[in-house]
Formats: structure tokens, sequence, C-alpha cells
């Protein structure tokens, strides 16, 4: 039984990340603070050894930080394919499954201290349950689990990037014969609030800081 931990990113360019982030930061300071999200999920995460680890990129891997970072972490990286998230995610599963894994976990790249201990779990659930979600404080998600086989209509006109999503997703579990596993909630990081947050949070965790100056 293989296990596959995806990682999905987007490409550090400066106006086009973390957008909520720049009603405060300049789009040069969030790219920048975007990348460190980056390089300290999959460091640590780099740290599992229940799964083999893939970076999945928006709008391409041919970035250079991204390739940077798969090279240092000797990541298989590929380009997220779809019109929006939910296609992505359901892609990113299929291709995977098709591929001979049977238990794969999807995480973002907006909750940089997502214990990692979360992600074990996930792949524990995952032996007796069809499908693992990780909630997010804001309404929306920060892990995705499925075993076997991913159900498209799980993501049905869910509005992303809104609070929507985790009720939105519940909503649809509800209809369809699939036996969930709900993770413990965490934080994300999308505000200038979230952000000073994440700063003290880390001083609490005992965890290196790896956030620039902002």
């Amino acid at each position: 039984m293989k296990n596959a931990l995806i990682t999905f990113v987007k490409a550090p360019v400066p106006g086009r990340v973390k957008t909520r982030l720049q009603t405060d930061l300049e789009p040069d300071k969030v790219a920048e603070i975007y990348k460190t999200f980056i390089a300290e999920i999959v460091a640590q995460c780099d740290r599992l050894k229940e799964a083999d680890r893939f970076l999945g990129c928006a709008p391409s891997k041919n970035h250079a930080f991204l390739k940077e970072i798969a090279k240092k972490y000797k990541l298989k990286s590929f380009d997220q394919r779809g019109t929006n998230l939910g296609e992505k995610i359901v892609n990113a599963f299929s291709d995977y499954l098709k591929k001979g894994y049977s238990k794969i976990v999807l995480i973002g790249s907006d909750s940089p201290t997502i214990p990692m201990s979360y992600i074990k779990k996930a792949f524990a659930a995952l032996d007796k349950h069809d499908f693992v979600l990780g909630p997010c404080c804001d309404g929306g998600l920060y892990l995705i689990g499925a075993s076997k086989k991913i159900v498209p209509d799980i993501f049905l006109d869910i509005s992303w990037d809104s609070s929507k999503v985790l009720n939105k997703t519940l909503d649809n579990i509800e209809h369809l014969d699939i036996k969930l596993f709900l993770l413990p909630f965490w934080y994300d990081v999308d505000t200038i609030n979230e952000l000073k947050f994440l700063k003290k949070h880390l001083r609490y965790l005992n965890r290196e800081p790896f956030l620039p100056a902002f």
C-alpha cells in the first residue's frame, strides 16, 4: 500500500499570492513571506516517512523558486490542472490513485505550522475511513485525504476563498455514501492579524522564527 502526500503551492509572484495581505504590505514583501511559508511546510514534511511527497504547482512547476525547493527536498513536482480549486484537487487525487497510491493526503501552503502529527493522523484514519478533512478556524480547509477513490461531488458548488468552504463540503458529504474523519481545527494565514499571530505562535511552539521582518 503506497501513500502520497501532496502539497499545493503557488508560484510566489508579487501581486498574485496572499492578496489579502496586500492591504497592509507591499506585494514584494508578501511574496517574500509566502516563500517562507512554502519553505517551512516542505521542510517540516521532509521529516515524514509515511508517504512519498509531491509538490502540486500553480500555474507552473517551472518557476525558479519552486524548482529550487523541489530539488532541495527531492520532491517530484507537477502542474495543477483545472479551472478552479475543486477541479485541481480532484485531478490531483485521480492522477495519483491511477499511479497506484491508495492513500493520498493533500495540504495547502497557508498553514505553515500545521502539526505533523495531524498529517500522520490523517493517514492512519484512512485505514478505516474513506475521507479526511482538516478544518480551518476561518471556515476553510487545511487538509484533504482520500482512500482508494475520490468522489468529485464532494466539491460541487463550493465558493473557494470564502468562509463557507467547510460547511458546504460537509453538506455535500452528508448526501454521499462516504465515511468521514474530521481532524482537529487549525488556522491558516491570510490576513495581517493572522500573520501577527503566527509570529507570536512560533515563539510558543519553540520553533525557529522563519518570517522576514514586516
